[in-house]
């Protein structure tokens, strides 16, 4: 696996931009810093193995695309819902967090696979 280095940062920056939209849709709600922020470090945990990193295997690296495009989906949903409807700060870090270490795990595992 090897990292091309413009592509993660173009994949960082539009996750930012993608958190600060969800920022300033949570504009004027409570704890709208946080759910910028929170959706940012989500939205670039799922998008730099989508697009800033190479795999050895084509396979792998398609499915792994996939993957964390799904993911990347779900959090848009997730962080938006949560932004439009005003941010619960214990339901919001505990379904995106689980979310998360969920697609964290999976990631990992499909990383140390060998043969597909």
């Amino acid at each position: 696996m090897k990292t091309n280095t413009f592509l993660t940062i173009i994949s960082i920056v539009l996750a930012a931009l993608v958190g600060y939209l969800a920022f300033h849709v949570a504009s004027g709600k409570e704890n709208d810093i946080v759910c910028g922020m929170y959706s940012t470090i989500c939205f670039a945990a799922t998008l730099v193995p989508a697009m800033g990193l190479e795999y050895e295997s084509g396979r792998l690296g398609a499915n792994i695309r996939v993957f964390s495009g799904v993911f990347f989906a779900f959090f848009v949903v997730s962080h938006f819902f949560f932004a439009g409807f005003g941010v619960k700060m214990p339901y919001y870090i505990i379904v995106n967090g689980i979310m998360l270490v969920i697609y964290l795990a999976i990631f990992y595992k499909m990383k140390g696979i060998d043969d597909i």
